[in-house]
């Protein structure tokens, strides 16, 4: 299927409470930051609070080593193949760490990978930006 007539009339922003709104919906995003060996992105459960992504990682991984005190992005979505539709929320913003990890509100994060995840990074978004793909 051709896909060169969806972006002049099927692809249309999210309005930011709606980006809330999905990225509270979901329990796994990918963070995106950078390495000494340059860009990368890992699949990684978080939690919201307030408009806030709490991640709790393992103190010595990658993501704690390249993420903290660094500007990250932050991106979850849903997508359709069959009808080729979908949504995507990316978040960009500072990783900071936050020890202990006490959010107001919320919920925290519940890693689904083993080992211990006792490093808590908070994302406090810059930009929000999502996108909605709809079907023809």
């Amino acid at each position: 299927m051709s896909t060169d007539h969806w972006y002049s009339s099927k692809l249309r922003d999210i309005p930011h409470p709606e980006c809330i709104h999905l990225l509270q919906s979901q329990q796994v995003g990918r963070i995106a930051f950078e390495d000494d060996s340059g860009p990368d992105v890992l699949p990684i459960n978080y939690a919201m609070d307030g408009e806030d992504i709490l991640i709790s990682t393992s103190a010595y991984g990658v993501v704690a080593r390249a993420a903290t005190n660094s500007r990250v992005a932050f991106e979850v979505d849903s997508l359709d193949d069959y009808t080729e539709s979908g949504w995507s929320v990316v978040v960009r913003g500072r990783a900071t760490h936050e020890s202990p990890l006490i959010p107001p509100s919320g919920e925290h994060p519940h890693p689904w990978a083993d080992g211990t995840r006792s490093y808590h990074l908070r994302i406090v978004a810059d930009v929000v930006r999502g996108r909605r793909l709809i079907p023809a």
